[in-house]
């Protein structure tokens, strides 16, 4: 609820150090779910919304060699993290997706893509996040130049559709009804696209490229319209 009168200074009510990272917290009822770094492992956390107390913390094994042109980002992660029913989502800056029991943060499954893709995420480390479409987790993943945009199972990681081909962008999707056809969209390395998010059908393909591989701006919808932008590419 918004206040009647704002208080002329804020007050701290707490503060607890999570580890390094881009991605931003998620509030769900009465806790905050985090995705963070320390060291060389990535961390998934929950708090307390009210005191800020940890009411659990997981880790898991996620060393990350920066490119050389993006040491000043630090190492991730970088996507935001989803929650949906009883899991917590998360996708790692080397492309690792894990679900974790949002109550105990037990992990319950993880997909590890770096045998099939390599590099297992684009120039700059993963940052698209993973989407709830449906019955279904959609996440782009893979590195650059050959990736694929897929869709999980929730309760057990198993792909149930999967378009293969270019590489990741560092956008994240969207759905959105367009002239009466839901679509899921998004960007890849070079291209704009479109699919069926129930099937992985894909319903339009556009090029579209930006200097250093940088497609990152998540689409807007606008009515029946679809904007897009990109760096030294206008809108």
């Amino acid at each position: 609820a918004i206040p009647q009168e704002w208080p002329e200074n804020l007050q701290l009510r707490w503060r607890v150090p999570v580890g390094s990272g881009h991605a931003s917290p998620v509030v769900v009822g009465d806790r905050v779910y985090i995705h963070a770094r320390s060291g060389e492992d990535e961390i998934a956390l929950c708090l307390s919304l009210a005191h800020g107390d940890t009411l659990w913390h997981s880790t898991y094994p996620a060393p990350y060699v920066m490119n050389n042109n993006a040491t000043n980002h630090g190492p991730g992660p970088k996507s935001t993290p989803v929650v949906h029913g009883e899991y917590l989502y998360t996708l790692g800056i080397s492309g690792i997706l894990s679900a974790f029991d949002r109550e105990s943060g037990q992990l319950v499954w993880q997909r590890i893509f770096a045998d099939e893709f390599k590099p297992s995420a684009p120039l700059f480390g993963t940052a698209t996040s993973p989407m709830v479409v449906d019955s279904l987790l959609v996440a782009y993943v893979g590195g650059h130049d050959r990736g694929a945009l897929r869709a999980f199972d929730l309760a057990s990681g198993k792909t149930r559709w999967s378009v293969e081909g270019d590489g990741p962008g560092y956008t994240s999707p969207i759905v959105a009804e367009i002239a009466g056809t839901r679509q899921l969209v998004t960007q890849s390395q070079g291209f704009n696209l479109a699919l069926d998010p129930a099937t992985g059908e894909v319903l339009w393909r556009e090029p579209y490229a930006t200097i250093h591989y940088q497609n990152a701006p998540t689409p807007v919808r606008y009515g029946d319209v679809l904007i897009f932008s990109g760096i030294d590419e206008g809108i």
